[in-house]
């Protein structure tokens, strides 16, 4: 009786890793080429000894494209950032888009769009999907993010 469930209880196990969605695979990049991100994907800066995670969007302001706004607001993203001794830190990461969710190159009073690692330099280069309409919302599994990584 003791073996069928093991048996049933591995059984069930099994299958419910299986169901679970598959985490994204990591990637590989050099120092001055942009790189997408999916939600929960890592990437390693081959020459800098870096690797950054793309946790999160924790808030997106932006106007949607489909409605008329005065005034759009920054899409905020989370990294998880690994410098070259190991060690490991978040970062919270803050920019402005345009409709194509291309980020602007300078930064604003009062946002970090960049983040300073070892002697390179982290930079959001854009964020999508953009939002379209008021009533659909973006799945924070389907947000992907742009960066480079560029030496000081």
């Amino acid at each position: 009786m003791k073996i069928k469930t093991r048996i049933l209880s591995s059984l069930f196990l099994l299958l419910l890793t299986a169901c679970q969605a598959a985490t994204p695979q990591p990637v590989t990049a050099t120092s001055d080429t942009e790189f997408i991100l999916s939600v929960g994907q890592t990437v390693l800066i081959t020459d800098a000894n870096i690797a950054i995670t793309f946790i999160s969007v924790s808030s997106d302001e932006r106007c949607p494209s489909e409605i008329e706004c005065a005034m759009s607001g920054p899409v905020t993203i989370n990294l998880s950032i690994q410098d070259q001794n190991g060690v490991v830190s978040e970062e919270t990461l803050q920019t402005f888009t345009d409709y194509t969710g291309l980020a602007p190159t300078r930064e604003f009073e009062g946002m970090k769009s960049s983040v300073s690692v070892d002697d390179h330099q982290i930079q959001v280069i854009g964020v999508l999907p953009y939002p379209k309409d008021r009533s659909s919302s973006i799945k924070a599994s389907e947000y992907v993010v742009t960066l480079k990584v560029t030496r000081k």
